[in-house]
């Protein structure tokens, strides 16, 4: 186990945490225009992610299933902060951001990683070969693929309810990009010819891998303006429902699943409580720049659970392969 975590640190959080420090370090240099950065994430580069990653993903009846429990697993953890929210009576500005970082993960940046290492290692190698490595990937894009939609639309509204009506929430969410994106990049998969070998597909791909490399850079931005100490009582609380709480409501909904509607594979089980275990979101904490609503709050969330996540993660892994055994 100790491997396992060694291994975790060193390829998916010790990267994140680079970039992360390329733009602390450039904005003590440079004092870097942090809404530009902003801009440039949710109206450029992540409608071109999204467009890329849902157009180019195989959806197969299995994708759609394991989709389906994660939409449940999603609105399971929001009725989670929910309930813990009314408990301590906390504050409504500042839970929308523990839901957000809750219910919205970094699965896009760490979960494929982390599937790819797992499921190509002992005790899922047979006789030499590593059989469950593409159904463990693909169950983690399918997860991808809902919480990123999700994320940048819902995520948007409920950060933008912490101080706008609802109405003006909705309005600030229809000016997104995504909303839009997401559906027409499904639609697309219905045209009788591939958009990849057209002249606009170039400038979508190199806008979309950009994507991840940016979005962490304005964190660093953010956080180099935030106090870095996430050592307080409610980012614990949050770190602990998206780090601990999180395998265990994915367990708990993959066993309802299973039980009434039978179709998912062991693999695709482990893989969803494996992604649920991954730290907050990063666009979490633009999100909460975007809408102005505790920005710093959001960053230290996302920061506190990256670096809690490598002691986790391997617990979280553990406990899905004893879960549901091959």
């Amino acid at each position: 186990m100790l491997l396992l975590a060694s291994h975790i640190f060193v390829t998916s959080i010790i990267p994140i945490l680079l970039l992360i420090a390329g733009g602390f370090t450039l904005d003590k240099l440079f004092k870097l225009d942090l809404r530009t950065l902003s801009k440039l994430n949710f109206y450029v580069l992540l409608p071109a992610f999204i467009f890329q990653s849902l157009y180019t993903a195989h959806i197969g009846d299995e994708s759609l299933e394991i989709g389906l429990c994660a939409l449940v697993i999603i609105f399971s953890n929001s009725l989670l902060v929910s309930l813990v929210g009314y408990l301590i009576h906390y504050d409504k500005r500042r839970l929308q951001i523990i839901r957000n970082g809750v219910m919205f993960n970094n699965s896009g940046n760490i979960g494929v990683a982390i599937a790819t290492f797992v499921f190509s290692n002992t005790p899922y190698v047979i006789n030499g070969a590593t059989p469950y490595v593409q159904l463990g990937i693909v169950s983690v894009i399918s997860i991808f693929i809902v919480q990123t939609v999700f994320c940048n639309t819902l995520g948007f509204y409920q950060a933008g309810l912490g101080q706008m009506t609802a109405k003006e929430a909705l309005r600030m969410l229809l000016r997104m990009p995504i909303i839009y994106v997401a559906p027409l990049a499904v639609l697309c998969k219905f045209l009788p010819f591939h958009l990849t070998s057209y002249f606009f597909w170039p400038p979508i791909h190199y806008y979309g891998i950009a994507y991840v490399g940016i979005s962490m850079l304005t964190v660093g931005v953010e956080l180099s303006r935030s106090p870095i100490n996430f050592i307080k009582w409610d980012v614990l609380l949050a770190a602990g429902l998206r780090l601990l709480a999180g395998p265990l409501v994915a367990a708990g909904i993959a066993l309802l699943f299973i039980h009434f509607y039978g179709a998912l594979q062991p693999i695709s089980a482990q893989a969803i409580i494996m992604t649920y275990s991954i730290p907050s979101g990063v666009s979490t904490a633009l999100i909460a720049y975007e809408t102005h609503n505790n920005p710093e709050f959001a960053t230290q969330i996302t920061m506190a659970t990256t670096v809690f996540s490598a002691i986790t993660m391997p617990l979280a892994i553990l406990f899905a392969y004893y879960m549901f055994p091959l």
